[in-house]
């Protein structure tokens, strides 16, 4: 059965249509969220992503567009259902100090309270970026990925990922600096 007779079964709710992607792409949907798991993946993860995404798969069925391979819709849903998952495995990290604080400084009750304000504020303004801004800053600067692999599990071209990084600093260096007076690391 090809992808176009899948998509049109699962858009008439037919099961097995759900039944034959599974069995098809089951391999497919785990190999992405193992690689944005990475060393993190354990097999009820994974397992549980899988399910995740053709559950996901099934109730965007009527949405889903004949002319796309299916594989692009697994990847989709298979990539977020692994960031989200990602999040809760990973305890948040701070942000990074202000690097220009004196130890006596950092110290201070003022100075953690802005430094907590900040990093709020940070946060907030990290949601208001546009989805794929938002995935590509946190990938970099929160979980450290480089920019090759990130090109590589977004599906775009390096210069893309190195572009929109510098445009998001830009936006939230700007949009930090009209709120709380700037923020030195960005």
């Amino acid at each position: 059965m090809t992808d176009e007779k899948l998509i049109q079964g699962l858009r008439h709710g037919r099961r097995d249509a759900l039944h034959r992607a599974i069995n098809r792409y089951s391999g497919y949907a785990a190999t992405v969220a193992r690689n944005v798991l990475g060393e993190q993946a354990t097999r009820e993860d994974l397992e549980e992503i899988v399910s995740d995404v053709f559950i996901a798969l099934w109730r965007a069925a009527e949405r889903l567009d004949e002319s796309r391979p299916l594989t692009s819709y697994l990847a989709v849903i298979a990539r977020h259902a692994a960031i989200d998952r990602l999040r809760r495995l990973r305890p948040e990290e701070p942000l990074p100090e202000d690097d220009l604080l004196t130890a006596d400084e950092a110290q201070q009750p003022e100075t953690e309270a802005l430094q907590h304000d900040r990093a709020q504020t940070l946060r907030r303004l990290l949601l208001e970026l546009p989805a794929d801004d938002r995935e590509i800053f946190v990938r970099f600067y929160y979980y450290r990925q480089g920019v090759h692999e990130i090109a590589a599990l977004m599906q775009m071209n390096e210069s893309t990922v190195k572009a929109r990084l510098s445009r998001g600093r830009a936006k939230l260096r700007d949009k930090l600096t009209k709120e709380v007076g700037g923020y030195a690391d960005l």
